[in-house]
């Protein structure tokens, strides 16, 4: 018996991130008042050049108080999707209605990584993967992904035989590998995620494979 693992998806969902940046934005503007505030009491009137280097020097300094917000409202407002791991299913309870597979029945697994081309943000460098996972049973099925480093990732990868997508125009293609291309299956499973699929951290993404590779049902196969 392994128990229950609870997991929270889209951590840092839409709502969350509009909340950020209408954090930062305010914290910029404060700043730029308090600056201009000082600057007419000790010094009087200001040059044009003072203004854009204060205005560019408030706006990098006002993503502190974003990103300590960011965790704040990841806290207090979920997004009501999660993940639930138990030995007899794998559930995804959301709004839009829970999707439940069940264990001890077969469930079809597709893993599969990309590499990250270009930084998201700032929370996503270039070269990065993203990771997924699709589970699979009758119509039903289960999308999550993640994001980490090759480093990190590696282990994992490695473990649970992650298919590599690779672009269309990707000089690869020229030189087919085992287990790295565009195999339609995949590229059906990626869309899914796109449209779908539930980010979470990493070390939730593994600990999920991990469970769910330990169940009788669990086949890694294209659904």
């Amino acid at each position: 018996m392994m128990g229950t693992r609870d997991i929270v998806i889209d951590r840092l969902h839409g709502r969350v991130r509009v909340g950020v940046l209408l954090v930062w934005l305010i914290s910029w503007v404060v700043l730029l008042a308090i600056g201009a505030l000082v600057a007419a009491v000790a010094f009087g009137a200001q040059p044009v050049m003072f203004w854009l280097i204060w205005a560019l020097a408030s706006l990098w300094v006002s993503q502190y108080p974003s990103r300590w917000a960011e965790s704040r409202l990841a806290d207090r407002w979920p997004s009501g999707r999660r993940l639930i791991v138990t030995d007899e299913a794998l559930k995804l309870t959301q709004p839009t209605g829970d999707v439940t597979l069940n264990r001890r029945e077969p469930i079809a697994r597709l893993t599969w990584c990309f590499k990250v081309q270009r930084q998201r943000g700032t929370r996503v460098p270039a070269g990065h993967y993203c990771l997924a996972t699709r589970w699979s049973q009758d119509s039903s099925a289960i999308v999550i992904y993640a994001f980490a480093s090759a480093a990190d990732s590696a282990e994992l990868r490695a473990n649970h035989g992650f298919y590599e997508l690779v672009g269309s125009r990707d000089k690869a293609l020229k030189e087919p590998a085992r287990g790295r291309g565009r195999d339609t299956a995949y590229l059906a499973a990626e869309n899914d995620r796109y449209e779908n699929g539930g980010e979470v951290s990493f070390d939730d993404l593994s600990a999920a494979v991990e469970l769910m590779a330990t169940g009788k049902g669990d086949s890694s196969s294209p659904a």
